[in-house]
C-alpha cells in the first residue's frame, strides 16, 4: 500500500514508468478528496533474499571457475565418486 507523504492517507498508482531493471517510477494519487496529492515514489530494487533456481547454475560455474584449475579438477573427481 501506498501512503500520501502530506495526510497519511491511502494513495493508489495510477502509472509507472521503469527507468531501469532495478528501477522503477511509480507516479500516485492520494485517495483523500480533501487533499488530492499526487506524487512520484522511486521504488528500487535492494537484494536478492534467495536466488532464482536458473541463476543456481550459473551461480556454481562462477564459483568453480574462480578455483585454481588442480582443485577445480579435484572437486570435479571427488563429486564424480558419488
Amino acid at each position: 500500500m501506498i501512503r500520501c507523504v502530506k495526510c497519511e492517507s491511502r494513495a493508489v498508482i495510477t502509472s509507472s514508468n521503469r527507468v531501469d531493471p532495478k528501477l522503477t517510477q511509480l507516479y500516485c494519487a492520494c485517495k483523500n478528496q480533501d487533499c488530492g496529492h499526487t506524487f512520484v515514489c522511486d521504488l528500487g530494487f535492494c537484494r536478492t533474499i534467495s536466488p532464482p533456481k536458473n541463476d543456481q547454475h550459473a551461480l556454481l560455474k562462477n564459483l568453480l571457475m574462480t578455483l585454481p584449475t588442480k582443485d577445480r579438477l579435484a572437486l570435479l573427481e571427488s563429486v564424480s565418486k558419488h
